[in-house]
């Protein structure tokens, strides 16, 4: 059985820089950590570890903006017919100018370790 997660992105007309290479920034971050982990590299990297490693990168970018990275992280346990469907919801509100801040939305998948990471990042112009 199969499990769909559905990402509505934000404000992300405006991105600090081009999509492509922030999800590229985003799984680099994934990556990296996940094999070099200080608790082994078959373990897959904590939240606190993951937004670190996004904002060192994010910083080194671009110093025009502050960021924000929230990583939720869902264990999906085994789907059978009883128990198929669960939801999570995760909002974030920021007051902020809309041409010159905004917020994107990404999803990262662990097949392996049945997780998902779902990666918000949020840039405020300084």
């Amino acid at each position: 059985m199969t499990m769909e997660i559905e990402i509505k992105d934000g404000r992300s007309d405006n991105l600090p820089l081009p999509k492509d290479k922030l999800v590229a920034l985003i799984q680099e971050s994934y990556d990296t950590i996940g094999v070099n982990n200080e608790d082994g590299p078959s373990t897959k990297p904590n939240s606190n570890t993951l937004i670190k490693s996004i904002l060192e990168k994010l910083e080194k970018h671009s110093s025009l903006y502050k960021y924000v990275a929230s990583v939720t992280t869902l264990y999906i346990g085994e789907l059978d017919e009883v128990s198929k469907n669960f939801s999570l919801k995760n909002d974030i509100g920021a007051s902020w100018q809309s041409k010159k801040d905004g917020i994107f939305n990404h999803k990262l998948e662990d097949k392996n370790n049945n997780r998902c990471y779902l990666i918000t990042i949020l840039w405020l112009h300084k």
